[in-house]
């Protein structure tokens, strides 16, 4: 685990997808989420599932002065078992500042942070990657 890996990480169901894609865990800063689902299920934990379009970006700088971007995919998240959630300013475009994942107690916090539209905090007792699909960009 690196340096600056949450344990937390490890916790997260199939987490491995993301790390074989991207070669460590990301902050996810400046992805966008794409779709927000929210569900009700009969045994009462309820989840929340964000898409997230994800890359990696280069220290490789473009013709226009940009930096070059890789490792475009499709992320998709789902948080099982809400306990807490503050979810704010979901809008036309969510960018992710970052996104962070820590231990509380036996359920895993998530901090998404933004630099335009959706902030949300979310305490869940499991979370998980539910799939990974490369795209071209």
């Amino acid at each position: 685990m690196p340096e600056n890996e949450s344990p937390a990480i490890s916790r997260i169901i199939n987490h491995e997808i993301i790390l074989q894609h991207f070669g460590y865990w990301p902050d996810f800063h400046d992805a966008e989420i794409t779709k927000v689902i929210f569900e009700t299920h009969p045994t009462g934990r309820y989840s929340i599932a964000f898409l997230i379009d994800a890359f990696e970006m280069t220290k490789e700088i473009d013709e226009r002065g940009y930096y070059k971007l890789s490792k475009h995919c499709t992320v998709e998240l789902q948080f099982i078992g809400i306990q807490s959630l503050n979810f704010e300013g979901f809008s036309f475009q969510n960018v992710i500042f970052d996104l962070v994942f820590e231990e509380s107690g036996d359920s895993i916090e998530c901090r998404l942070s933004s630099s335009n539209g959706l902030e949300a905090a979310i305490i869940a007792e499991e979370v998980f990657v539910l799939s990974l699909t490369p795209t071209k960009r």
